[in-house]
């Protein structure tokens, strides 16, 4: 076993950089219990989590490939030294500890989501160029980027592509990551310990890069805000960089001071659309390969017409296949892909433009003629905001496609999308509405009971 392990750490440290081999794999030592169980140990639970999450796949890969049986190989933590009579009680010292970069800092970033694991198509090849430009500074046109994008559709995936080839480029960079919750309880606990001058010298003076994800949970919370903006003004003035992702346009998230959103939208904007048919296609062929296994082509085409959203989805998708395909020893076919797909997504029928146009005018009272036409009517307007905002949600259309069909363009389609986003926010009788609606579009048998908009 020994043997096998030498060879598996002499693959991976041809395939990892030399920082990211002694930070994360050279630490681990294989133990083999008195039952024969095999088991790499981590000095702790941190240390395990991570190295589970980005490096035990290819671990098992190598393990197997030089002889060994990977479903046999497991992390466990290393069994505390014994404390020595002599040390103190309260030492809270570990034997190996917890890995730093260059910078001393907690290496936090996904070094999996890399540039070049990132699959560009038609519906985010603009983030994926302005994200890059931004890394490489010196291309870029400006030192600031917000990604916009609903849950699972890349925007932390280049976000920490982004952070990790900064420091590919150059190991001293000062990069910081973390979400706007946690930048919130950091300053919490600084002020509670009287610590903020500390905590404003990290994110103004000692940091060049800062990569701040989920900014939506900003909302409301106005002393986080305050010191955000003088934090980004500290570093807007200096030309350091600045790197946010959200689900929502900072104007539409709700009790987000004015200065603030302006701050949020100084540099670069960019939206990630869900990904096309033929992009799909691409991120299930390179997340198989990554698994190291081939798919047949229906068996890539299943997946990529019913799973049309989430990009983690489709992800699953292929780990559950080639689990349940390695676990029962099954082929990889279109029955096992059919088996995996009730397990990452529902099998509700497809809903199409004209679903949504159908539902929404029998509620309304309203014509499909007169959503197409020029009406300013606010029975008509808002009616049509409503169909453009379905479409966006429960389609895979384009923007562009959504705008033909209500014949307007896909800038109106984005503006209709952020305007019933904002009500949905603000008005609780729009959010029960869209509930209500959302439940029609879902539920086939339900048209014939949509119920009078007066009475819901």
């Amino acid at each position: 076993m020994e043997e096998i392990w030498k060879h598996t750490k002499e693959d991976l440290q041809s395939k990892v950089s030399n920082n990211c081999f002694k930070m994360w794999i050279e630490p681990l030592e294989l133990v083999t219990s008195k039952e024969g169980e095999i088991s790499l140990a981590c000095p702790n639970r941190f240390f395990l989590n991570w190295v589970r999450e980005n490096y035990l796949a290819d671990i098992k890969k190598s393990w197997e490939r030089h002889g060994g049986t990977p479903r046999d190989l497991h992390l466990r933590l290393a069994t505390p030294p014994r404390r020595s009579q002599k040390e103190p009680k309260n030492s809270s010292q570990l034997e190996l500890p917890l890995p730093l970069d260059d910078n001393g800092h907690l290496y936090r970033l996904n070094r999996r989501f890399t540039f070049d694991q990132f699959v560009v198509g038609t519906g985010n090849s603009f983030a994926f160029s302005a994200a890059f430009a931004i890394a490489n500074g010196d291309h870029s046109p400006c030192s600031s980027l917000y990604l916009l994008a609903d849950t699972g559709l890349g925007k932390s995936h280049l976000s920490h592509a982004i952070g990790n080839h900064i420091l590919n480029l150059n190991h001293s960079t000062r990069v910081h990551y973390l979400t706007a919750e946690e930048f919130t309880n950091e300053m919490v606990v600084a002020i509670k310990q009287r610590r903020m001058d500390g905590f404003k010298d990290k994110y103004r003076s000692k940091c060049d890069v800062l990569l701040l994800e989920e900014v939506q949970f900003l909302s409301g919370k106005e002393k986080t805000q305050s010191e955000l903006a003088y934090t980004l003004d500290a570093l807007g003035r200096y030309g350091k960089r600045v790197i946010f992702t959200g689900t929502h346009f900072p104007r539409d998230i709700p009790k987000l001071e004015s200065k603030l959103q302006s701050r949020l939208t100084a540099g670069m904007v960019t939206h990630i659309e869900p990904p096309d048919f033929q992009t799909r296609l691409k991120i299930l062929e390179k997340k198989a390969a990554n698994e190291g296994v081939q798919i047949p082509a229906e068996v890539a085409e299943l997946l990529a017409t019913h799973i049309t959203r989430d990009v983690r989805q489709l992800e699953s998708s292929i780990i559950g296949i080639v689990a349940k395909s390695s676990l029962l020893d099954k082929p990889i076919d279109l029955r096992l892909a059919h088996e995996v797909l009730e397990s990452v997504c529902d099998s509700r029928e497809a809903i199409s433009i004209e679903r949504v146009q159908q539902i929404i005018c029998q509620y309304f009272k309203v014509s499909v003629e007169a959503l197409k036409s020029n009406s300013r009517k606010k029975g008509v307007v808002y009616p049509r905001n409503l169909g453009m905002y379905f479409c966006r949600k429960y389609t895979d259309e384009t923007l562009e496609s959504i705008g033909q069909a209500f014949n307007r363009s896909h800038a109106t389609v984005i503006h209709a999308v952020d305007s019933i986003t904002r009500q949905i926010q603000e008005k609780s009788g729009v959010r029960n509405q869209v509930e209500f609606l959302g439940h029609q579009m879902e539920n086939p048998s339900s048209i014939t009971s949509v119920l009078d908009p007066h009475k819901l």
